[in-house]
């Protein structure tokens, strides 16, 4: 099992307030929360966790930041090879977050915008042995849409996370194999904002008709529902719909990666649609019920062992 992952690198600062601040405004925070992020970053390790073998393409700065995440990475056991040192900066997020968990953040791109389409073609030695190509939308939009004319060109299967939003070039969209969106993306990916409201079982009745609207053909289109579990769409446009597992939510942030990993880690072992769900939400759910991501990404045994808890006499992964 092997994917090549489009990745991308975050340093991500968050600091705890007891209210967002006004402008001009200093105020002290209660807590301070650093870790190595990016949605890119987070579905590899999340990969490599559960036993596939990662192809990472990434961009860091020349700084102390991007050399700590190829160190980590390094004690993770993955392949930095690709991991490319590009201008100055790595990639920066920084945070305000309530109590009430609303938030405002500000990001800067940094090394991770110099990532170009002929870094994909440098990579094609790993490349053509890849099964999957991974991508999520905190990548630029032209190294996505070469990677996946390239992967279609060789055979290889496409997943496609439109995250942070931005609007699906009708290239790339049917180039994409499976394709994953929580509500609000979809809700922008069918221009629809009512949609935000559905239901897990109004998505199982309406998922069919949007994707045809959308012109979708692609093998999954999966509408990812937090708390409510998920829906989707298989290649027969059958919606399947699966319910969340019950947890104590600290922080959802990263879940959607998660859940990715899973669903992508499922798929590869060719496990039937109905498991490959549960394991991503299985996935998704263990992200959820923690603060932070990188450390909290599961490892087969962990998936197990919470879907064995989670469902009383169910085979859990790898049974």
């Amino acid at each position: 099992m092997r994917t090549f992952v489009l990745g991308n690198y975050m340093n991500a600062n968050f600091l705890y307030v007891d209210r967002l601040p006004l402008a001009g405004e200093s105020l002290a925070a209660t807590r301070i929360f650093q870790e190595h992020g990016g949605k890119g970053l987070n579905l590899a390790v999340g990969l490599h966790r559960l036993g596939v073998t990662v192809d990472l393409l990434m961009a860091v700065g020349a700084d102390e930041a991007g050399a700590a995440v190829k160190r980590r990475l390094a004690e993770e056991g993955m392949d930095t090879t690709r991991v490319l040192t590009l201008g100055s900066n790595s990639g920066y997020g920084a945070g305000f977050i309530a109590p009430d968990g609303r938030n405002c953040l500000a990001i800067h791109l940094g090394a991770n915008a110099l990532l170009t389409a002929g870094h994909v073609e440098q990579a094609r030695e790993v490349f053509v042995h890849a099964d999957w190509v991974v991508a999520q939308f905190e990548s630029p939009d032209p190294v996505i849409l070469h990677a996946f004319r390239q992967a279609r060109q060789l055979g290889k299967h496409t997943y496609l996370n439109p995250s942070p939003w931005r609007q699906i070039d009708n290239e790339l969209l049917a180039l994409t194999d499976v394709l994953v969106a929580n509500t609000t993306e979809a809700a922008l990916l069918f221009d629809q904002p009512e949609l935000e409201k559905l239901t897990r079982r109004g998505w199982s009745e309406q998922l069919p008709a949007l994707a045809r609207e959308l012109g979708w053909m692609g093998r999954l289109l999966v509408i990812t529902l937090a708390d409510a579990g998920c829906v989707a769409l298989d290649k027969a446009g059958t919606a399947v719909s699966q319910p969340a597992y019950p947890i104590q939510q600290i922080d959802a942030t990263g879940a959607g990666d998660a859940f990715g990993s899973g669903l992508v880690w499922s798929l590869l072992r060719g496990l039937p649609l109905t498991e490959s769900l549960r394991i991503g939400n299985a996935c998704g759910a263990l992200i959820a019920a923690r603060e932070g991501i990188l450390d909290g990404l599961p490892r087969c045994a962990d998936v197990e062992t919470f879907m064995a808890a989670a469902v009383p006499g169910y085979f859990a992964a790898g049974d």
